[in-house]
């Protein structure tokens, strides 16, 4: 093991896991969804032919999957009060440029003024801290999952400090806490947020969707999932002939299962509740996602050869930067009356060449500096094995 100085911070350079290129690669996978998802603003509605399926929900699988990869990159890393300090540091610095030079253009071209509490709040990462459309759309709509990222980041040295056996018992105390809250809404006066008069999604106002969909800690369930499955991959792994199987297998179970999302979430619309409802159609999967990350960790097979191409796990990389873009390029082409398909083409085109110079200019960079000035004790693998969620 080799001992380095870093700006006057003694590190101790631990070997390197290996790159989950198989997640890299899923990322652009669970990007491209939420680009699709997004091109209705251009009536273009992709879920007609998918089962009326709400791609959007491809932001829970980056949520699973950031629980996971920050485990696989951290579990043991936090020494010292330091190092906690410096890992908030460096992923806070992970995602705030990109956010920032993002929130800039939608100012700029988008004309959308906003309160200085949006402003604010959008500014510090926390409009989903405030469970309001208006707080957590305003400017770049999709940065409400950055914010949500953030309470995350906060929360996970202090629970990966623990035991093994603690750390299971906080992921099954706070689900089960999730999910009795939202079963109790079943029970309650509906809806539980009573809305107003007029639309509601522009006002700093929580509704029963708006609280279901971005309260951080009823999202932690799925990070805390992603937790899981680390353990559960540190400790038991599956036997290398197996992998392409299983592999094949989940993504057909997702598939399959994709038939009857739309269904199940209208019963519970029926039977239930407005909260229940939303809170399945945006993450009832993610006990699938986090079945599909168990077996894609693993870095053998046929179809890990395939997505472990250079061109896949490149799109992976850009895929944060790619999200942050999107609907932005996305809105601005509502300027243009060019047709749907056209307007979808270009978007596509123009998304993916800003994302490749925001990465390279901006993100990676940035990358860089938070690592020479916030490091940790141990230092951690590169920042390509700790994609984020849309967040990413």
């Amino acid at each position: 093991m080799e001992i380095t100085n870093v700006n006057g911070v003694a590190s101790a350079k631990a070997a390197r896991r290996p790159q989950l290129h198989n997640l890299t690669a899923l990322r652009a996978v669970a990007a491209l969804s939420i680009f699709i998802h997004h091109l209705k603003q251009l009536g273009i509605d992709a879920s007609r032919s998918l089962w009326d399926l709400d791609l959007g929900c491809a932001v829970s699988f980056f949520f699973v999957l950031s629980g996971f990869v920050l485990s696989y990159s951290f579990q043991g890393k936090f020494q010292t009060s330091r190092d906690v300090r410096n890992f908030i540091a460096q992923r806070f610095f992970r995602i705030w440029p990109v956010h920032m030079l993002c929130f800039f253009f939608a100012l700029v071209t988008l004309h959308s003024p906003r309160s200085f509490l949006t402003a604010y709040l959008t500014t510090a990462l926390q409009s989903s801290w405030v469970p309001t459309y208006g707080t957590a759309y305003a400017y770049n709509g999709v940065s409400w999952s950055i914010s949500v990222e953030l309470f995350f980041y906060l929360l996970l040295p202090f629970i990966l400090i623990l035991k093994p056996r603690r750390i299971l018992l906080v992921i099954c105390g706070w689900t089960l806490a999730v999910l009795g809250l939202l079963a109790l809404t079943t029970v309650l006066p509906h809806p539980v947020f009573a809305p107003t008069s007029g639309p509601t999604w522009p006002d700093l106002y929580v509704t029963d969707a708006s609280f279901a969909q971005l309260f951080p800690p009823l999202r932690m369930a799925e990070f805390l999932s992603g937790i899981a499955v680390y353990q559960l991959f540190s400790g038991r792994r599956i036997p290398d002939k197996w992998v392409a199987f299983w592999q094949i297998a989940v993504a057909a179970c997702l598939a399959s299962y994709l038939s009857v999302h739309a269904e199940i979430t209208q019963i519970l619309l029926d039977h239930a509740s407005v909260m229940v409802s939303f809170a399945y159609q945006e993450y009832g999967m993610y006990p699938l996602f986090a079945a599909m990350v168990y077996v894609f960790a693993h870095q053998s097979g046929g179809v890990t050869r395939i997505l472990s191409s250079r061109l896949l796990v490149f799109c992976g990389e850009i895929s944060f930067a790619f999200y942050m873009i999107h609907q932005i390029v996305i809105r601005n082409l509502l300027y243009f009356d060019c047709g749907p398909m056209a307007a979808a083409i270009a978007a596509g085109v123009a998304s993916l060449l800003f994302a490749i110079i925001i990465h390279r200019t901006v993100e990676n960079p940035f990358i860089t500096w938070a690592k020479q000035w916030f490091p940790m004790m141990r230092q951690a693998p590169s920042s390509r094995e700790a994609p984020v969620a849309a967040t990413a």
